[in-house]
């Protein structure tokens, strides 16, 4: 028996509502293995309004297209006629989920892509979309997994980024929830690159200290501090991020690095930040590698971090999107089975038709590969 909303919530803890104006959830989405299953989706967009407080942001779910094959190759977007139709099965359920009161993915717009992009664009063709100053970038595989306070993030970023003489570090554009990871981050670079990263506190503004605990502490409890550790090379996982910045630098013409097709942000740009801040580290004699004010330094124009508290737990964790677990609810990384629709309940709703019971669906369809420049939905003067 699954759990009720209630249990669920006071096992998991839960965060305060963020202010939908403030920033906008760009998922994307390309087949997998247990399409046309829907739990995978649900199970992320529950988690980001129960343990993030986004349930009211808006939600922009960016369908990748594929490229049809004789054998399947996933994480190409290359798939046989058999799972491209499972993928069109499971884009008419979520079209439907999208209207469906209740659902975690109600409310939101669903683009479909008629050619492979990749995560990269097909990221920025959802990007090209959003109109408020912060993005939540999302995968269909990764969910939050503990409760986190979003709205310190903006609240700080808000104040680094309009305000860059109240830190030496420069922009805060990004900052990562953390994984298995990004959780050792400090350690992993320090011993396989020789760089010394070190946590950044940043005052939070209007701090309320009023309790002790963020989970299950006083109702007003708000840290006065937030603690940002640099991430020397990009990380595609679960991370809220600039807007302005993602298009103007990121893919815009004041990009960083061409990202090409088909690929991932974090194999290209990671590896060009990676490869940037250990050659501007690195002295005459290599021991400039160990300050951690020089990379501070060097890592200044990405301004990428990784969010840390004083738990030092994971905030956010990946399901195997391939594991026949995932259709049935099994998976023991599931924690919102109730928002899930399972497949007794999808063959109930679509009968014997199975597919076919829902004709073309509504959603866009979105053709081609780039939007025209001025169709950016944040302001004219993004440089895209």
């Amino acid at each position: 028996m699954e759990e009720t909303v209630e249990a669920t919530r006071a096992r998991v803890g839960s965060t305060p509502p963020l202010d939908p104006g403030r920033l906008t959830i760009v998922l994307t989405t390309s087949p997998i293995k247990t399409h046309p299953s829907t739990r995978l989706i649900e199970e992320v967009f529950e988690s980001a309004a129960v343990l993030a407080g986004l349930g009211g942001c808006r939600k922009i779910i960016v369908a990748d297209g594929v490229k049809v094959r004789e054998h399947d190759k996933f994480r190409s977007g290359i798939c046989t006629l058999e799972a491209m139709a499972n993928y069109g099965h499971y884009l008419s359920r979520l079209d439907a989920l999208t209207k469906t009161e209740g659902s975690p993915l109600c409310g939101a717009e669903l683009l479909a892509l008629d050619e492979r992009h990749g995560f990269a664009h097909a990221l920025r063709r959802g990007l090209m979309r959003v109109a408020t100053p912060f993005v939540l970038v999302a995968q269909h595989d990764r969910s939050f997994v503990r409760p986190v306070e979003v709205s310190h993030v903006l609240d700080v970023m808000e104040r680094v980024n309009t305000n860059t003489q109240c830190t030496s570090s420069g922009r805060v554009n990004y900052v990562g929830f953390p994984t298995t990871t990004t959780l050792s981050h400090e350690t992993y670079v320090a011993s396989k690159y020789g760089l010394a990263v070190e946590p950044v506190t940043f005052p939070v503004p209007d701090a309320k200290v009023t309790g002790s605990n963020p989970i299950g502490g006083e109702e007003n409890w708000r840290p006065s501090t937030l603690r940002l550790l640099p991430l020397v090379q990009f990380y595609d996982s679960m991370h809220v991020a600039s807007t302005r910045w993602y298009l103007s630098r990121v893919f815009g013409r004041a990009r960083y690095i061409n990202l090409p097709r088909g690929g991932f942000i974090e194999d290209t740009l990671g590896q060009h930040m990676l490869k940037t801040i250990r050659s501007e580290c690195a002295g005459e004699d290599g021991r400039r590698a160990n300050d951690a004010n020089a990379v501070a330094a060097s890592h200044s124009i990405f301004g990428t971090y990784v969010y840390q508290d004083d738990t030092l737990e994971t905030k956010c964790g990946h399901i195997d999107g391939h594991d026949v677990l995932t259709v049935n609810g099994s998976c023991r990384k599931y924690g919102f089975g109730y928002a899930h629709t399972g497949e007794t309940r999808w063959r109930e709703i679509e009968c014997e038709a199975g597919a076919g019971h829902w004709g073309e669906g509504t959603y866009e369809r979105v053709m081609g590969y780039r939007d025209d420049p001025g169709s950016v939905a944040l302001s004219a003067d993004v440089n895209v």
